[in-house]
């Protein structure tokens, strides 16, 4: 778009240009055709030999730095004969070599000047010319200079005008819409967790009215955070001490049949508190990750390691590699252990569940599979949403949907992705792809 306005904008000051240029050189040109018929007109004719006054055109045409060439005509039926009668510096023939673009009876008329003998103007070879009829006289006059090329010159005049108008435009331009890359930078470290740093004002217009906007709201949203994990912070405190003390009547309580049944509904509920914090937070755009450099198998042996009962179910497929990737491993290993036992739940106690890794195109590729039921594709999507369990599962396998909605969160937060294909009746693959860099 800037190109194409650029070529318009040098195309419009040069019709321009070009225009005043062509009414200028118009009304010169005739002032031109106007000298020429006066300077002829000084030569006088004398009386007695009707010839003109060759010591006093030598003086002015020197004086000029002029060349000219004097014919005599004759008028014939057919055509006007030339004769060669003076000259002076005449290296030329214009008799061969004259080209007219231009006269006074055309030009004299157009700006209303009275023009006392016919003057034409033109070229002999690369020489500028003109010609002037008087009496029985032709004179051809020639100047031994080159200009320079009009199109060229004028063309140059409109591109440097052009291009110092753009320069002028984009420096205002960047001058007055600073404020916006100051918002879109500011936004990007939004996007990143910072919430302290603000956007400079400059001036008092609209940018600066928005600027003071987005600072103000972004102020808001820390506090709203800020509220938010303090109030999570404090319903998780309250919500754990009583089942901590529920924990400890229990391993007090005699032997007793529903002892263990106790047990579990209080791990039950610790594990829906611990998921749900664990979920808003990853569900927050501004948390932070810690990020540091590990190694990939270091990250698959970490996870397997959390099923010391379930050793034997799990198989490692081909080699894992021994490379660094910076992730949060804590939160990684956490996906990797949740897609695992996942697969442990819902898979065929008789088929082992498989777990691959590869890199492949600049990504790393953590492939859990299992034998199990499968998935059908309409619960495809909606088994990473929170609290959503399969109908037929739900009393079969213990749990609260949380797993896979808060292993996505993780690779979503490590700018990967998570990858579901299931075949009911065969098993399901779950993919997890984390850039390597």
């Amino acid at each position: 778009m800037v190109g194409i306005f650029a070529v318009t904008l040098i195309l419009t000051l040069y019709y321009v240009v070009n225009f005043a240029f062509e009414e200028q050189d118009t009304l010169l040109d005739t002032h031109e055709l106007y000298f020429y018929s006066k300077i002829v007109s000084s030569w006088e004719i004398d009386s007695i030999s009707h010839e003109p006054d060759t010591v006093k055109m030598k003086y002015d045409l020197s004086n000029l730095g002029m060349m000219c060439s004097v014919y005599k005509t004759y008028p014939s039926q057919q055509d006007t004969i030339f004769q060669y009668y003076w000259g002076y510096n005449d290296n030329f023939n214009p008799l061969e070599d004259y080209y007219s673009y231009g006269d006074s009876q055309s030009l004299g008329p157009e700006n209303d000047i009275y023009i006392p003998h016919y003057v034409s103007y033109g070229y002999i070879k690369s020489l500028m010319a003109n010609y002037v009829e008087s009496g029985d006289y032709a004179y051809y006059f020639a100047v031994n200079y080159n200009p320079p090329d009009i199109l060229t010159l004028r063309f140059i005049t409109a591109s440097l005008m052009a291009i110092f108008f753009l320069f002028i435009l984009f420096v205002f331009i960047r001058k007055y819409l600073k404020p916006i890359l100051l918002m879109k930078r500011r936004v990007t470290a939004l996007e990143s967790g910072d919430l302290d740093s603000t956007i400079p004002i400059f001036g008092n217009d609209e940018l600066a009215d928005l600027s003071k906007t987005i600072n103000k709201m972004i102020l808001d949203i820390k506090l709203l955070l800020t509220n938010k994990q303090r109030l999570l912070a404090d319903v998780s405190h309250e919500l754990r001490s009583p089942l901590a003390r529920m924990r400890l009547q229990v391993e007090m309580l005699p032997e007793h049949k529903n002892i263990n049944r106790l047990k579990t509904e209080i791990a039950f509920l610790e594990g829906i508190i611990s998921n749900l914090l664990l979920s808003d937070k990853l569900s927050t755009p501004y948390s932070n990750l810690d990020f540091k450099p590990c190694y990939i198998d270091e990250l698959v042996d970490k996870s397997i390691a959390m099923f010391p009962d379930a050793q034997k179910r799990i198989v490692i497929l081909g080699n894992i590699h021994r490379k660094r990737i910076s992730v949060d491993s804590t939160k990684i290993i956490l996906a990797i252990r949740n897609l695992i036992d996942n697969a442990l739940k819902h898979s065929d106690t008789k088929e082992p569940v498989t777990v691959k890794c590869r890199i492949h195109k600049g990504r790393v590729e953590f492939i859990i599979s299992d034998k199990g039921q499968g998935i059908s594709k309409e619960n495809i999507l909606k088994i990473i949403e929170p609290f959503f369990r399969i109908e037929r599962q739900r009393k079969k396998v213990a749990g609260f949907g949380l797993g896979l909605s808060i292993t996505k969160k993780i690779i979503e937060a490590h700018k990967g992705q998570l990858k579901i294909s299931s075949e009911l009746g065969v098993g399901s693959s779950f993919t997890i792809l984390l850039p390597l860099k």
